[in-house]
């Protein structure tokens, strides 16, 4: 199968990145992600710029991952809110006879992953409001990886297409985390893989009461017939935010889940 082809026609494209939601004009101004400058800015130093962070420094989140990836030859692989794309990148890179996909919902993130990871373009961020002396990093050209916008909830892919799901960050953003588990199982194969890793830093009170503590999570997944493969609480990352060394250290929560 060609590298790209599980993704169907898109109902529309915008510069090569296919959209399969429409984002209504309300949805795309409370999205802050949508905010170029800022926050492309700073996924872009946190996730491509290693050269300014003396190395990547969400590391023990791609040891952690690295551990737990099967070990076959062909994958298909997907990273639902994949940012500016380090994590599907690196695995693309990795492993050339994967078939890998990017999914976020915000555009400009994915304009950004696209022009670094498959156009090889020198990508540019202003990084000089935090510190940083370095601005712009050049890129990779890698065929067996596709960006694309569309809701985590709600995927482009056909049923039990995917052998391997990545989320980081993500399923605190989402409405609804068990109709999204449920989504994932759905486009997974039978023993396919789920990779999930987040701070479960929810946004809305509601959320808090419904998922917190995480076993009000981890339960409903186990009865709907996840087999959990490891749970790991806390992970601890430090994301950077400026050249002084100030960080965000973030208490996530990390689980491998297999669809059985």
């Amino acid at each position: 199968m060609a590298f790209g082809s599980l993704l169907p026609p898109a109902p529309a494209e915008r510069r090569g990145i296919p959209l399969y939601y429409d984002k209504s004009e309300d949805e795309t101004r409370r999205d802050v992600y949508e905010r170029y400058d800022e926050l492309v800015a700073r996924q872009t130093a946190l996730h491509l710029a290693d050269e300014i962070n003396d190395g990547y420094p969400f590391q023990p989140l791609v040891d952690y991952m690295r551990t737990w990836l099967p070990h076959r030859e062909q994958l298909a692989v997907a990273d639902l809110g994949c940012s500016v794309g380090r994590l599907i990148g690196d695995a693309a890179s990795e492993h050339p006879s994967w078939d890998c996909y990017g999914l976020d919902f915000s555009y400009q993130m994915l304009r950004q992953a696209r022009d670094y990871w498959v156009l090889g373009e020198t990508v540019s961020a202003n990084l000089l409001r935090f510190g940083y002396t370095h601005d712009s990093f050049s890129g990779k050209r890698l065929p067996n990886l596709h960006f694309a916008l569309a809701d985590a909830a709600t995927l482009p892919f056909p049923d039990g297409s995917l052998d391997l799901i990545l989320n980081t960050f993500l399923i605190d953003r989402i409405p609804d985390p068990l109709a999204a588990f449920q989504e994932w199982k759905r486009v997974l194969r039978p023993g396919g893989r789920l990779i999930c890793v987040s701070p479960l830093n929810f946004l809305k009170r509601e959320q808090w009461e419904t998922y917190h503590p995480p076993i009000k999570l981890i339960d409903p997944l186990v009865r709907a017939g996840w087999q959990l493969a490891d749970l790991t609480d806390p992970l601890f990352l430090e994301e950077p935010m400026d050249r002084r060394g100030n960080v965000v250290r973030w208490r996530t929560l990390a689980m491998v889940a297999d669809r059985v």
